[in-house]
């Protein structure tokens, strides 16, 4: 009977850190959502990006840390828009979607990016090839070994875009898609020409 009093106790404890914690996230999501407001938007991306590694090594995998981490990314991606960084907009910002898809984006001037055309594998005379590779770090939330299947575009410069998931582990997923943003390839060729291919792989994050 002890045993089972002070086990409820600790769960107890826990989820009331918990909700401590994701209070304090969401108080951070209104100052950055004021640093935007403000037009401080080099600030504004300096903090979304602390608050983004912050959650990254302590928020539980369920849907309402899953919501809120999918939030902050979307601030990030404000902050890249006012500093007119157009690339880190855009991925940031389908990231965010890729996460959750009903995530509330704010408002930005970048357009979105036209759907790259592309051709199927298949269809190419040269696949393409990694010719820069960096392993993801572990988010200290994620315990033991996960994978995230991740799947982009490889555009014809070689530079990875159009980034989407498959984990049920959003700190795990983020992992991924922030390590094969650094990737870079050999584009595929048809016929001597560079083309946009589709490209899906399982990344392990040990």
């Amino acid at each position: 009977m002890r045993r089972a009093i002070t086990f409820i106790a600790l769960l107890l404890c826990a989820f009331s850190a918990f909700a401590d914690r994701v209070a304090d996230w969401r108080r951070d999501q209104t100052a950055i959502e004021a640093l935007l407001q403000q037009k401080r938007y080099a600030e504004a991306r300096k903090a979304s990006i602390k608050l983004t590694n912050h959650m990254l090594d302590r928020m539980a995998a369920d849907d309402e840390a899953g919501k809120l981490f999918a939030r902050t990314v979307a601030l990030r991606a404000a902050a890249e828009d006012g500093l007119g960084n157009v690339d880190d907009t855009n991925w940031y910002r389908q990231v965010a979607k890729a996460l959750d898809p009903q995530v509330a984006l704010p408002p930005m001037t970048t357009p979105l990016p036209e759907p790259i055309a592309v051709v199927l594998t298949m269809e190419v005379t040269e696949k393409p090839e990694v010719t820069r590779k960096r392993d993801p770090e572990h988010p200290g939330s994620v315990t033991g070994r996960v994978t995230a299947v991740v799947r982009l575009v490889i555009d014809v410069d070689g530079v990875v875009r159009q980034p989407s998931i498959s984990s049920e582990v959003p700190a795990a997923s983020y992992a991924a898609l922030e390590a094969v943003k650094q990737w870079r390839f050999r584009p595929a060729k048809k016929d001597g020409k560079a083309v946009a291919t589709p490209f899906n792989m399982t990344i392990a994050i040990h």
